[in-house]
C-alpha cells in the first residue's frame, strides 16, 4: 500500500511508516503554514539529528521561493 498520496512535495523528504503518519502529513499538507509547522518540528528534541537536518533543509528551499 503506497502512503504517497496527497502528499506535499514540499514534505516528501519524511518517510511514512504507518496510515497514521499518512493521515498526519495529509492533513498538513492542506495548511498554510507549513513553514512555521517545520520550524516547529524543529523544536522537537526527540527528533533524529537526520530528520532535523533534512528539515532544516527543506525550510532553506522553502524560503528560496
Amino acid at each position: 500500500m503506497s502512503f504517497t498520496q496527497a502528499i506535499s512535495p514540499q514534505l516528501s523528504f519524511i518517510e511514512l511508516i504507518s496510515p497514521c503518519d499518512h493521515d498526519l502529513l495529509s492533513e498538513i499538507s492542506s495548511s498554510d503554514d507549513i513553514p512555521e509547522i517545520l520550524a516547529m518540528l524543529l523544536l522537537d528534541e526527540t527528533l533524529s539529528s537526520t530528520l532535523k537536518f533534512s528539515i532544516k533543509k527543506q525550510l532553506k528551499m522553502l524560503q528560496q521561493k
